[in-house]
């Protein structure tokens, strides 16, 4: 924070040139208390310990406890998993030093002067370059994410100049707050959360599923209209990543969202990043609807990125495919042409889960198994969901798609949130030119447990 210039005292009053210097110095040693040295004994004199680490020297109002004393060290073993997404030399962050406030009691800090001028009034956490704010938090988990949140920014804006608009800043930060133990104890960042105890109090995914069943999940383009001109939110907070986890950990987008990081200080970074996607901006698309109406804990993103094949027209009256148990949706190359009916029927046995308590596998056929149901239907049975040609590019690769806000746009984009059962056998109509697309019903997060294929055919009605 730059020091307020004082204004220039009239040579015809003394008095008022006393005071405008005291209110100079006055202004000066505010900002050296916001952005300056601390004065560690008035700290300790107000209750507020001292925690010293490699990289973060934290100050906290809350009592002594491992849980609270640990901090420093998280944010140390942060420092090295940072420089390496970020594409950072480990020289160039050695002597990085952060300060940090975690408070209980704001009045305190305040008193003290340590608050953030720009930003007192800051709801959980709030970062610069070489100092960062934390609120007491309900969990330790919380209080921990809380930090390497706030903590990913310091870094971003210490080392990349920049963090990018609201939706890659607060995604990425939310990306590597999350975090978890190994067995080994070493703290692990960039984890998707296998469970609702493993991030008590975080309720990211809660968010997205509670709009996931109200039909109200953000489409792709909402989600990268969030800027820095205002507060994203905690929806805001839960879609954005949501949508950095996606990229991140995709086997088709991951290292080309690691490398937006190289741009992360550069004007125009939503042009840059669709460029970055390119031709795959309508895969892109596709893999946002079904994994916004899917995301749940556990996600397994290698068996749910979706397979895509080359069209190929349905010249003939029958065409056949042959679809994994194991994996989410897949392209069966298929091209139905617009307006007409098209019978699909299936068949095959194929193990759609493990028994819970002997490990026996569950034979399935197309038709699903009723003794358990997911997502309204039956666990194991097929469904179809019909791309439109719009959203490739040539027949072949995608292109930039609608987001889905315009009416007239909208049967033109894939419906994967709305699928349809098949089963043992099924019509369907095609509004549209597209390309059919299976999959076997099951949760993101148990699709090791299947093995097996269904054989499927196509014939127009």
């Amino acid at each position: 924070m730059k020091t307020k210039r004082a204004p220039k005292a009239r040579p015809t009053s003394s008095i008022c040139g006393c005071l405008v210097m005291a209110l100079a110095c006055s202004t000066a040693t505010a900002a050296l208390a916001a952005s300056g040295a601390i004065d560690v004994d008035r700290m300790a004199a107000a209750g507020v310990r001292m925690l010293p680490g490699r990289h973060l020297r934290l100050f906290t109002d809350l009592p002594a406890r491992d849980a609270v004393d640990e901090l420093p060290a998280v944010f140390d073993a942060a420092v090295p998993q940072w420089a390496a997404a970020f594409g950072v030399q480990p020289a160039d962050c050695a002597t990085w030093r952060v300060d940090g406030f975690l408070i209980k009691d704001r009045a305190t800090f305040a008193a003290l002067g340590v608050m953030p001028s720009e930003h007192p009034d800051f709801e959980n956490g709030f970062a610069r370059k070489d100092r960062l704010w934390l609120v007491e938090q309900p969990s330790d988990y919380y209080r921990r994410h809380l930090l390497l949140h706030e903590g990913t920014h310091a870094f971003m804006l210490s080392f990349l100049g920049g963090a990018g608009p609201g939706w890659y800043m607060e995604g990425t930060a939310e990306l590597f707050g999350s975090h978890a133990r190994q067995r080994d104890g070493k703290l692990q960042l960039d984890v998707f959360p296998a469970s609702r105890d493993a991030v008590p109090m975080w309720g990211r995914v809660k968010i997205l599923r509670d709009a996931a069943a109200a039909d109200a999940s953000w489409p792709l383009d909402a989600v990268l209209e969030l800027d820095n001109s205002r507060a994203v939110g905690v929806e805001g907070y839960a879609w954005s990543w949501a949508l950095a986890a996606l990229l991140d950990n995709h086997p088709q987008f991951h290292d080309r969202f690691r490398k937006l990081a190289r741009v992360a200080d550069r004007p125009n970074f939503n042009r840059r990043f669709r460029q970055a996607i390119g031709a795959d901006w309508g895969d892109l698309q596709c893999e946002w609807r079904a994994y916004a109406a899917s995301v749940d804990y556990g996600y397994d993103f290698a068996r749910m990125a979706m397979v895509h094949r080359e069209p190929r027209d349905f010249a003939a009256a029958q065409a056949a495919a042959t679809i994994r148990a194991d994996r989410g949706w897949q392209s069966t190359g298929i091209v139905l042409p617009a307006g007409g009916k098209y019978r699909i029927a299936a068949a095959g046995r194929y193990v759609i889960a493990e028994d819970e308590q002997t490990g026996e596998p569950w034979p399935c056929e197309p038709g699903g198994v009723t003794l358990r149901w997911h997502a309204g239907r039956p666990l194991g049975e097929l469904l179809a969901a019909l791309r439109p040609l719009t959203s490739l590019a040539g027949g072949q690769r995608p292109r930039r798609a609608d987001s889905g806000s315009s009416p007239a746009h909208r049967s033109f984009l894939p419906d994967f949130a709305h699928p349809q059962p098949i089963g043992l056998a099924a019509t369907i109509t095609a509004a549209t030119d597209s390309v059919l697309y299976l999959r076997v019903n099951d949760a993101p997060a148990e699709l090791a447990e299947n093995s097996g294929e269904v054989d499927v055919t196509v014939v127009a009605d």
